[in-house]
């Protein structure tokens, strides 16, 4: 009976990963592609053949879904999968991906290429990530030339880790290579969730702007409406972070911690700045910055002196605002909506989370949070020492989350998803006198401690062969 009652389970003991399939596109075209996506179930893995094809928004738009499953869709490696994207035709984002809470996927392993596309302006992503998932990882791979390579939007979140972005073109617009756009509003009505996993995690990637984008004001990364980021163990050279206040039709970035990160100016580069904060709570600290000629990270705020559509002009008369400074007087509006130093505006109801920065060099020596505007209202409304401090936070107050992201464990990434030529014991880096290469930081070598979920049993596959062989036996003798 017992040997009976093993061999029913038997099948129940696999875990579903390992009765998932593995499906191979028929071709690197984005109708070959899509058809894959869309026949796969969860726990399936995707793979993309070797080779570079050229997409466009249309093509890859059409007869698919956007929506995808709880799957792996993973390309040869960096420059081994090359898609090719020319925004030029009408449509939607090229590589357009629709998540669903609970149901985690995985990109990796893919180049994507946005240089065919002179005439296109800008916002138009290579990749686009939208919907409710609260755990997807987009990691090795490659973007490329385009002036929004990766936009995020929505109530979603997961990890981008050890991708590149590179960069010496721009089509028209603005580079702005990533940009995070939160849920709007309905994140003021939660919980601060600082050194937590909700939070859009960016950690261990590589931007390298280069020529004319590597000057003025070409971020690497955007955050707005009330996102909730962390950029961490990032490598950044000829690009900055730009913390967006209210405007563009949106609220304000919420919440940011930035830390652990390398800046350099190389090449002629002359970014306007590393680090520039205009809304809400940052926690800014353990930054390397060599190079760049504005010496502090940067705080602002537009609606203190200017209209910021729909939000208008912080005035003392506007309702979103604290107004605890009247109409006509200096800082009038104060608190106002979606400033630096207040996280939570709900409803009229303002609660102060002033932003701190320790332990942060520029050149040697200390790079300080400041306000670099002479305008008097952003002066009167962001103050040193009530919202922004330049020390370490008091004690409790803030621990940072788990690194490695734990999304990024139980996975050993092969040599083959690096560039040719180079390995994770290789990192990919021009700038290796400022950076001496790292590898176990920037490509930390992820060895599964426990790949099997709790309450498995673990099971090498001739392990099992042999198990199943032997019930097997005993079934048929039972039978007899």
């Amino acid at each position: 009976m017992l040997a009976l009652s093993l061999l029913v389970a038997a099948d129940g003991l696999l875990p579903k990963a390992a009765r998932a399939e593995t499906r191979m596109a028929a071709a690197l075209t984005p109708e070959a592609v899509g058809a894959a996506i869309d026949a796969a179930n969860d726990g399936d893995t995707v793979l993309l053949p070797a080779g570079t094809s050229v997409w466009s928004k249309k093509s890859w738009n059409t007869a698919h879904s956007p929506m995808v499953k709880a799957i792996t869709i993973q390309g040869a490696g960096i420059d081994r999968t090359i898609i090719t994207v020319d925004k030029s035709e009408n449509g939607n984002t090229s590589f357009n991906l629709e998540g669903t809470e609970g149901k985690p996927f995985r990109v990796t392993g893919i180049t994507l290429d946005g240089s065919l596309h002179p005439n296109e302006s800008s916002w138009g992503a290579l990749m686009n990530v939208s919907g409710a998932c609260k755990n997807f990882r987009i990691d090795h791979c490659k973007f490329k030339n385009c002036d929004v390579m990766l936009m995020i939007g929505g109530d979603t979140y997961g990890l981008i880790d050890h991708c590149h972005f590179d960069g010496e073109m721009s089509h028209g617009g603005c580079l702005q290579p990533i940009c995070y756009s939160g849920p709007g509003a309905s994140n003021y009505r939660k919980p601060l969730t600082l050194g937590a996993a909700e939070a859009m995690y960016f950690e261990d990637n590589e931007v390298n702007l280069k020529g004319a984008v590597a000057r003025g004001d070409n971020p690497f990364f955007v955050a707005i409406n009330a996102a909730r980021v962390v950029i961490r163990h990032n490598t950044i050279v000829n690009a900055e972070i730009e913390i967006y206040g209210p405007g563009q039709g949106k609220c304000g970035c919420q919440t940011a911690e930035i830390y652990d990160n390398q800046f350099a100016t190389v090449d002629g580069g002359r970014p306007g700045g590393p680090i520039f904060i205009n809304a809400g709570v940052a926690l800014v600290f353990n930054n390397t910055v060599t190079g760049y000629d504005c010496r502090f990270i940067e705080l602002q705020n537009h609606r203190a002196y200017m209209e910021m559509p729909p939000w208008g002009k912080a005035d003392g008369k506007n309702p979103l605002d604290g107004n605890q400074v009247p109409a006509g007087q200096v800082g009038a509006g104060y608190p106002c909506f979606g400033q630096v130093g207040w996280a939570n505006n709900v409803d009229g109801l303002f609660k102060p989370t002033p932003c701190y920065a320790w332990n942060n060099t520029r050149n040697g020596a200390r790079f300080l949070m400041a306000v670099t505007s002479r305008n008097p209202n952003v002066l009167a409304t962001i103050k040193e020492g009530r919202e922004f401090l330049n020390e370490q936070p008091p004690a409790g107050y803030y621990k940072p989350y788990v690194y490695p992201h734990p999304l990024q464990e139980g996975w050993d990434a092969p040599d083959w998803l690096w560039p040719r030529g180079q390995s994770r014991t290789q990192p990919h880096r021009q700038d290796a006198k400022l950076f001496p290469a790292d590898p176990d930081r920037l490509y930390p070598r992820r060895v599964p401690t426990d790949p099997w979920p709790r309450g498995q049993v673990s099971f090498s596959h001739e392990t099992l062969c042999v198990c199943v062989t032997v019930l097997t036996g005993l079934w048929r003798g039972l039978k007899a």
